[in-house]
């Protein structure tokens, strides 16, 4: 059987306050299991998601804990 070879991913993010402060979080909804990572947007906590190489991803969501929450 053939391994997938996992692709490179390259990505120009733009640093700023507002943005450092993202909190996202991954819940296993089989396990209950959290992994709560910071970023600078959705595609940066992908990266460093797909850096963990869980097995069977469709039991994961993501949540976002933003510095700025509604009231």
């Amino acid at each position: 059987m053939k391994k997938k070879k996992k692709k490179q991913i390259d990505v120009d993010f733009e640093h700023n306050e507002e943005s450092a402060n993202n909190v996202y979080m991954f819940h296993n909804i089989k396990n209950n299991i959290h992994l709560f990572i910071n970023a600078y947007d959705l595609e940066d906590a992908m990266v460093q998601f797909d850096l963990c190489d869980f097995a069977f991803r469709k039991e994961w969501k993501v949540f976002l804990e933003t510095g700025q929450q509604p009231s």
